[in-house]
């Protein structure tokens, strides 16, 4: 029962399938939502220059329109402001969904440092063998039933996974 701002102010973040972003907002103007909870300019401005590391397109286009923004750039933009607020947990559905290979790369990268940086992440994804190799502990879903667990890697390597999932 916690508003938006009070769920994100106990370290939360989620990005949604469908992103959520505020279409006639510039880049720069949905991140600075992200970042609505830090109330000290100078930490909210080394949040930004942080992401703006970690996404350098975001950099290029931070006066462009979200809306005018490409389904990777749109992904791009979703993560990074909820990653602005410098979560414990971090929530995505489906990153890769709808994303050019290219930007596909890059998310998982990204997601890769955020959790050597210590964050948590809750992943939802179904690029089972990009998901594998980021995940600490994974659990394999089946129409709604746990089918498979166990430490990411190693479940590559699961007859089930490489059957069903990798085509191997």
């Amino acid at each position: 029962n916690l508003s938006t701002h009070e769920i994100t102010t106990k370290g939360i973040s989620y990005v949604s399938e469908t992103l959520n972003l505020f279409r006639n907002m510039t880049v720069y103007e949905n991140l600075l939502l992200g970042a609505y909870t830090i109330r000290d300019e100078k930490t909210q401005q080394e949040a930004m220059a942080s992401i703006f590391e970690l996404f350098p397109r975001l950099a290029e286009r931070k006066k462009q329109l979200a809306g005018t923004l490409s389904g990777g750039e749109r992904k791009m933009l979703a993560i990074a402001r909820a990653l602005v607020a410098s979560p414990k947990l971090m929530m995505l559905d489906e990153p890769s969904l709808g994303v050019m290979p290219s930007y596909i790369q890059l998310i998982f990268e990204v997601l890769r440092q955020i959790r050597e940086q210590g964050t948590t992440i809750l992943l939802v994804e179904q690029n089972v063998e990009r998901s594998l190799k980021v995940a600490d502990y994974a659990y394999v879903l089946q129409t709604g039933r746990i089918v498979l667990e166990g430490e990411g890697n190693k479940l590559l390597d699961a007859e089930l996974i490489r059957r069903a999932y990798l085509g191997l």
